[in-house]
């Protein structure tokens, strides 16, 4: 679904689209000329990484 964000209100393109409650994920998209901070972007991939790698090493011991 399409939305704009203004101040920090999310106003959505068709609303009555959503239904009256419930939760959303939002992915923010960068306007266009801006350009993401790749050694951000790779710093976070890298932590999350090491989160999963973590995380199977503990199951995998788990299992023994």
């Amino acid at each position: 679904m399409e939305a704009e964000i203004d101040h920090g209100r999310v106003i959505p393109k068709e609303p009555e689209k959503l239904p009256l409650t419930g939760r959303a994920l939002l992915t923010v998209l960068n306007p266009t000329g801006e350009k993401p901070d790749w050694d951000k972007v790779i710093g976070l991939l890298g932590t999350m990484q090491e989160k999963v790698d973590g995380l199977t090493i503990e199951r995998d011991a788990r299992a023994e």
